[in-house]
Parts: structure tokens; C-alpha cells; sequence
């Protein structure tokens, strides 16, 4: 009754990376600390002209020849703004159709309907018409 319970912790990427290849890293640790301690100038002279080296490209091979013009956003800024409203309405009225079909099959589930029930299903039957209506305006061109 007062054993301990043993387990094993969960497996941990970090650690068993460290136990597969830690050997590897610390043989490279190592040669690398003896060659930057052996050839501490060439290393930085290296360093150096990699540097020198990479902006001489830079300014020279991948050099931009012509900057291009941005488009201009006063025609194009308005299309989307406008499509984006549309899509926002649809989404509105998506949501406003979802409802009204949920409280319509809640009304029609009941055992008894009266007439309140049967002038709410006809009221939601005509806000979806006119739902339907606005979405399927065409625009006139």
C-alpha cells in the first residue's frame, strides 16, 4: 500500500536530441575552440572578408535596376472596401438566416401550434425572402 509508484517522464525533443547526438556537439565544441585558439587572425581576417565581400555583391550583381512605381490605391482602394463590406453583409445575413431556421424548427417540433406560432413562422418566411432579395441584387454596370 506505501510502495512508490514509478513512471517514466514524458519524452522530451530537447533532451533526446542531447542524448542521440550530444557526443557529436561536444567533439565540435571542441574543434572548434582548438581551431579558434590556433588561427584566431585567419578566422577574422575570413570573417572580415566575407563581409567585404558580400556587400561588393550586394551593390554590385543583385542590385535592383529600376525601382518599380506602387500601384496607385484611389481606384483600387474603394473595390476593395466595397468588397469587403459585401462580404462582411453576407456573413450578417448568413448569421440571420442560421437563426431564423433555428427558431423556425423549434416552432415547428412543438406538439401544439397556436396562431401566434403560425404568424412567427410566416414573419421569418418573409424576412428570409427578403434576405434572399438583397443578397441577389445585381449591379448595374
Amino acid at each position: 500500500m506505501y510502495r512508490k509508484t514509478h513512471f517514466k517522464p514524458r519524452p522530451n525533443l530537447l533532451y533526446e536530441l542531447r542524448k542521440e547526438f550530444g557526443g557529436y556537439f561536444l567533439r565540435l565544441s571542441a574543434l572548434w575552440k582548438l581551431v579558434s585558439s590556433r588561427y584566431p587572425t585567419q578566422i577574422f581576417a575570413l570573417m572580415l572578408a566575407s563581409i567585404l565581400f558580400s556587400g561588393v555583391f550586394a551593390f554590385t550583381v543583385m542590385r535592383v535596376k529600376e525601382p518599380k512605381s506602387l500601384p496607385s490605391l484611389s481606384s483600387s482602394g474603394t473595390n476593395v472596401a466595397q468588397g469587403f463590406g459585401q462580404i462582411i453583409g453576407a456573413g450578417q445575413a448568413f448569421q440571420k438566416v442560421l437563426d431564423l431556421q433555428n427558431q423556425i424548427n423549434t416552432v415547428l417540433h412543438k406538439e401544439k401550434l397556436t396562431a401566434a406560432d403560425s404568424l412567427f413562422v410566416k414573419d421569418a418566411i418573409q424576412q428570409l425572402e427578403i434576405i434572399h432579395n438583397e443578397l441577389n441584387i445585381k449591379p448595374t454596370p
